[in-house]
């Protein structure tokens, strides 16, 4: 029995060291635990106030943004006023520019309705010398403007017939072109792709020029028409003037000539609405006219540029 209790003893004695190796073990760990503690501690103090410095550069941030923010609704306004305000005086210098253009155009009415006053008290004034000095160099012009008129015809024709030799010559050399084109085809058996293609367009810049040619002959054609119609239409004005000539003798050889010193004041005829759409028709033709011959004219550059460079190529060909 005492052994059986020596050997409980020797049994409780290792189970109470053992229990007290595992106490010191758990002191161990509990400091641990305990440095652990206070490190994670320390490291949740610096966490925190990095949150809350980065929290304070957020609200100054912001704090700035806002104030920029302000500050350029603040400057948006201003321009805002400032365009409003250019505009207005945009606007009050067009109105001061119309009514100086106004006043121009009635200044430039009264010297005109006095220039017209002063040009009829002259001609009250004229004596019967002057009607036959007038009638002498009507007739002298008239002279003139028939002369005139007959070279204006002959150059309108030499430039027609001039027009319409460039036109016939550059035919001859399309159909002298195209003839060596079959030849070639024929004797080549059209192997040579690039000469076709510069062959295309030497021929597309004959016919852009022949085109040109043939707009000039046109308009030399419609010149001509043009002066037939002023033509006649001068020498209608030469018969009224003829006839106011006639006039003029007659009232001379009657008794009683000259006329009074102050005679009636004679009425200005008033325009009419017929005349005003006839000028305004004659300046529309012209203008286009005039439009349609610069437009023609613009290409004639790039035609002789075109045509010097197909001369070129040939006679690169040529001699290749």
């Amino acid at each position: 029995a005492n052994a059986t209790i020596e050997q409980q003893a020797r049994l409780l004695q290792g189970k109470v060291k053992e229990n007290a190796e595992t106490i010191e073990q758990l002191r161990q760990e509990r400091s641990l635990l305990a440095k652990d503690h206070k490190e994670l501690q320390r490291q949740f103090t610096e966490v925190s106030d990095r949150v809350n410095k980065l929290r304070n550069d957020h609200a100054k941030s912001q704090s700035s943004h806002d104030n920029r923010r302000r500050q350029l609704d603040s400057h948006l306004g201003e321009i805002d006023d400032l365009r409003r305000a250019l505009s207005n005086q945009a606007d009050e210098l067009q109105r001061s520019e119309e009514e100086k253009n106004r006043m121009a155009i009635e200044k430039t009415d009264v010297a005109r309705t006095v220039a017209a006053l002063e040009s009829d008290l002259r001609r009250v004034k004229r004596d019967a010398v002057a009607f036959g000095r007038d009638l002498k160099n009507l007739r002298t012009e008239k002279e003139k403007m028939q002369e005139k008129h007959r070279d204006e015809l002959t150059k309108a024709e030499r430039a027609r017939k001039q027009a319409q030799t460039q036109i016939r010559l550059l035919n001859e050399q399309l159909g002298g072109q195209h003839t060596k084109l079959r030849t070639a085809q024929e004797k080549l058996k059209i192997k040579d792709y690039g000469f076709a293609t510069w062959h295309k367009e030497e021929c597309k810049g004959l016919v852009v020029q022949i085109r040109y040619l043939k707009a000039k002959f046109t308009r030399e054609s419609t010149l001509r028409d043009d002066l037939v119609y002023q033509k006649q239409y001068l020498l209608v004005l030469l018969s009224n003037f003829e006839a106011s000539e006639k006039r003029i003798l007659a009232c001379i050889s009657r008794i009683g000539y000259p006329k009074p010193k102050n005679p009636p004041a004679r009425v200005k005829k008033p325009r009419s609405i017929k005349s005003v759409v006839l000028s305004v028709i004659f300046i529309r033709r012209v203008r286009q006219v005039s439009e349609a011959w610069r437009e023609a004219g613009s290409n004639k550059q790039a035609i002789s540029n075109a045509l010097q460079e197909v001369r070129r190529r040939r006679t690169i060909a040529t001699t290749s």
